[in-house]
């Protein structure tokens, strides 16, 4: 099964256009990776496929089913896309325990089984149950990030965005969160895409990949 398929996916900002003409497509169970330096496009794809960004022209299928721009993902293309950011620590809400951070997408989609859905997420993410009386602060960066991953995971996505996940971390940190996110990969099943500029990365990571400059795909590699 195709999970992502972009033909021609074009993105203008004013004057500037991010992404031009992409195409790629990226099959169920892998993990395809762009790589590219800042600002050549990478994140702005991954916007899109995450609804974020919708502003755009070209095609775009997500499971074989064309989506439109300027429509707002809802059900469960909302629940079986998700995406992990960055920052770790700006995509947490600063003010929430991460009980009310990870319990808030399952009261949203009326999943039951609260308390111990969130706890089997933490867990499964390498942090204590009672870790979730904790707030952001509380954490070191690399929990943080395993937080997000968590939140991510919560809803069993079929394919998860990942931007530059491990980018804002110790170089000690980096492969804990790489090799997390290749077994939990295997254990749930799921389809990856990841945006990176760094190759080890890349390398550790992808089964396939493709690498950007200035909003251009300019070649694939395995």
């Amino acid at each position: 099964m195709v999970v992502v398929n972009l033909k021609d996916l074009q993105v203008i900002f004013g004057e500037k256009t991010a992404v031009s003409a992409a195409s790629f497509a990226v099959d169920a169970g892998e993990t395809f990776s762009l790589i590219g330096a800042s600002g050549c496009g990478k994140s702005t794809i991954l916007r899109v496929l995450a609804g974020l960004q919708r502003d755009w022209r070209g095609r775009v299928e997500l499971f074989d089913k064309a989506i439109t721009p300027g429509a707002r993902f809802q059900g469960e293309l909302r629940r079986n896309v998700q995406m992990v950011f960055q920052d770790p620590y700006a995509s947490l809400h600063p003010n929430h325990t991460l009980w009310r951070t990870l319990a808030e997408p399952l009261k949203i989609h009326a999943i039951g089984e609260i308390e111990q859905r969130v706890s089997t997420a933490l867990q499964e993410v390498g942090l204590p149950a009672d870790a979730a009386r904790r707030y952001p602060h509380q954490l070191s960066g690399g929990q943080r990030q395993r937080v997000a991953i968590a939140r991510a995971l919560l809803l069993r996505p079929k394919i998860l965005l990942l931007d530059e996940p491990t980018s804002a971390l110790d170089m000690s940190v980096q492969a804990e969160i790489l090799n997390l996110l290749n077994r939990l990969k295997q254990e749930h099943g799921m389809t990856y895409l990841l945006v990176s500029h760094d190759a080890d990365v890349i390398a550790h990571m992808s089964d396939r990949a493709a690498f950007m400059a200035e909003g251009v795909i300019q070649r694939f590699f395995n």
